[in-house]
């Protein structure tokens, strides 16, 4: 129920907040027309202008145990890429009808070095799948779709292939025959020669992933005002990083919670000079 004079609150995020207000008509009036959905506000920018922050890198089972760690930054480099690191602790069974005699899990750690572009200059779109409500929407980001993002990502890549050749990840490698040292993989690894920049550009395309920092798709100046309200509709905001055109480079929990926080003081501060 809405009081007189209340509005309404959208923080579906970056991927519900867009799909819900295109379900409800507002969004481009041609796109809208053709799903039969009758328009209630044209607004061409819904569900467009959306971003997610790539992620590259390797993980390895090191020799020595590490102790379990959530994704923390190493560095942060002149290129603005994230090197960051992690390390999980992964029980390995043997399978039900192995020839071996079950003896129970087997725990290994799996150590991460990935780099991640903050404010990546690719975007892509939210279509819906269906006029359903709990049919997901078809996303695309169009990864490295703008070559500065590549550029950006190959920088990274090489960055980590230093940290590899350094003397302090030696620790990490396994001895091997006639004396040689080296790093076992757990999926690719990265490319020989990190000088051939076709090769580092694969590495970037074919190993893509998420971190799950979408953001986009109400962007504030094209579908919310300053106030985060939708342009053209009364008692209306949206409040999360579907608004946003950059999203912070580590978990963006905390930028959220503290927009919450300023734009619900704002509000209770207009409500007082409206009573006034």
């Amino acid at each position: 129920m809405v009081r007189e004079k209340g509005e309404v609150i959208l923080s579906a995020g970056a991927i519900g907040s867009p799909q819900l207000l295109l379900l409800s008509g507002i969004g481009p009036r041609p796109y809208l027309s053709y799903w039969g959905i009758p328009v209630a506000r044209h607004l061409r920018y819904v569900g467009q202008y959306l971003y997610d922050n790539p992620r590259n890198g390797i993980s390895l089972v090191p020799p020595i145990p590490l102790e379990h760690s959530l994704i923390q930054v190493v560095g942060i480099t002149d290129s603005g890429a994230y090197i960051e690191a992690a390390s999980n602790v992964i029980p390995f069974a043997s399978p039900a009808r192995s020839v071996f005699t079950p003896l129970g899990p087997v725990y290994l750690t799996v150590a991460t070095l990935m780099e991640k572009i903050i404010g990546p200059l690719s975007s892509g779109s939210l279509r819906l799948a269906s006029t359903d409500v709990r049919a997901n929407p078809i996303v695309r980001f169009n990864y490295f779709n703008n070559p500065v993002d590549l550029e950006r990502c190959v920088n990274g890549t090489r960055r980590i292939g230093n940290m590899l050749r350094s003397p302090s990840m030696d620790e990490f490698r396994y001895q091997e025959w006639f004396g040689v040292r080296e790093f076992r993989f757990v999926g690719a690894a990265l490319p020989d020669d990190l000088s051939n920049r076709q090769e580092v550009e694969e590495f970037c395309r074919r190993t893509v992933s998420t971190i799950w920092h979408y953001h986009g798709g109400c962007v504030m100046g094209k579908v919310v005002d300053r106030a985060f309200r939708v342009m053209g509709v009364k008692g209306l905001r949206v409040v999360d990083g579907s608004t946003f055109s950059v999203s912070p480079g580590t978990n963006p929990q905390a930028t959220l919670m503290m927009l919450g926080r300023y734009m619900g003081l704002n509000i209770i501060e207009e409500r007082v000079k409206n009573t006034s």
